[in-house]
């Protein structure tokens, strides 16, 4: 029987031809030599089939195509695949810095109770041109699931997880009626359960660029993750957090994403937001969306 490999690379990708090869070319920059890549094909119509068969001339790259059936059940095809005892995921259009899978891995054996670790991630541009955007602007660790249901911290490609919690929460969730906040369900899950651990370095790159995930359907999937999450009547008590103020939240921090981008409905998902949980108004997501609708750039930067 071979040993299998120190960590196994979850790689679902559709139609991201333009950046693949840049992506591979961060996976085999990786300090850590020991891994595979499960490379799941979702099946895409321009040239990632052509630029996965050159990819697996490494024999540590292992490519599963398959008929489009969207990123949950992509993603579970190639957990179902890993070999290893910790998987990574990464998408398509991001990268990694060389040192990422080194820094997680000897995390991961600094703290065994941890369950899964990410780290920060920086935006960039469809140039790979750095933004102002950090996520999460701050690192945290241990019980974070309170703080993970007032919103979604963690970048699908910086997080690693050992397999054991991925086989027993069920992986990505391929029921949910919106896609787009898939990884914060599975997140959410495993964090309730475990402590998650953190390197609080920018080792992750997110792409961001015209074919990303559309706003309004990020937002559908996040009220139907909250949904989900809330069907457990004690998801409440656990979370310091009742349902229409975690709905609330959602849409404030839409509103002032919406204005940041200058798109979108700010004000009316403000309006939303309000209306469904007036308290809300004083919490964090309402006031920085309420600063960048209410002032100019100058003013509001000083704020920052």
């Amino acid at each position: 029987m071979s040993v299998p490999p120190a960590v196994s690379i979850v790689l679902a990708t559709r139609n991201q031809a333009r950046w693949l090869p840049e992506t591979l070319a961060s996976v085999q920059a990786q300090t850590v030599t020991d891994w595979e890549l499960l490379l799941v094909n979702d099946g895409s119509t321009d040239a990632t089939a052509e630029i996965a068969a050159r990819a697996a001339a490494d024999p540590r790259v292992r490519y599963l195509p398959g008929p489009h059936r969207e990123r949950a059940v992509a993603r579970n095809r190639g957990i179902a695949a890993a070999a290893a005892a910790v998987v990574a995921f990464l998408d398509g259009d991001d990268l990694w810095e060389p040192s990422k899978l080194e820094r997680q891995l000897t995390t991961f054996g600094e703290q065994p109770d941890a369950a899964l670790c990410y780290t920060i991630a920086r935006y960039v541009d469809a140039d790979g041109r750095p933004l102002p955007t950090r996520r999460p602007p701050a690192p945290l660790a241990g019980g974070i699931f309170p703080a993970l249901v007032r919103a979604n911290r963690l970048i699908l490609s910086s997080v690693v997880a050992r397999r054991t919690a991925l086989v027993e929460t069920g992986g990505f969730d391929e029921t949910l009626p919106a896609l787009g906040c898939e990884d914060w369900d599975l997140w959410l899950r495993i964090a309730r359960r475990h402590p998650v651990a953190v390197v609080p370095e920018e080792l992750t790159r997110y792409r961001v660029h015209p074919e990303n995930t559309p706003a309004a359907r990020v937002l559908e999937s996040g009220m139907a993750v909250l949904a989900k999450l809330y069907r457990d009547p004690d998801t409440a008590r656990v979370a310091g957090l009742q349902l229409g103020a975690a709905r609330a939240r959602l849409q404030w921090y839409h509103a002032s994403v919406a204005r940041a981008q200058g798109r979108g409905p700010a004000l009316a998902l403000a309006a939303r937001a309000f209306a469904a949980a007036p308290a809300s108004v004083l919490s964090r997501p309402a006031l920085g969306a309420l600063a960048r609708i209410a002032l100019p750039r100058r003013p509001r930067a000083l704020l920052a």
